[in-house]
């Protein structure tokens, strides 16, 4: 779950607040670095006055998968494949 907000009052109010609406929910605070943040595989941006999306890998990210001439069984060869393609099927082309 996502929740934005303006930053008017200090985090530990607003974590304790969201935590008393869902208690049986934990909640980390993230900011905001240069006006985005990174949210699992989506880095969220803001240009006032529109909200961008894009792909956010990680500076470890590799698209490295099981060489065809390996010794793995081919539904693991297999499986790496279709993770990248499903992976990169749910993002439109050029990102924003």
């Amino acid at each position: 779950m996502l929740i934005v907000y303006k930053n008017g009052m200090t985090n530990i109010h607003m974590l304790d607040t969201f935590s008393k609406i869902t208690p049986k929910m934990t909640f980390t605070i993230e900011e905001e670095v240069n006006t985005s943040i990174n949210l699992l595989d989506i880095t969220i941006s803001i240009d006032k006055p529109k909200i961008s999306f894009n792909v956010y890998r990680k500076p470890t990210a590799t698209d490295i998968i099981i060489p065809n001439d390996s010794c793995h069984p081919p539904k693991q060869k297999l499986a790496g494949i279709r993770y990248l393609v499903n992976h990169l099927s749910t993002y439109p082309l050029g990102g924003r």
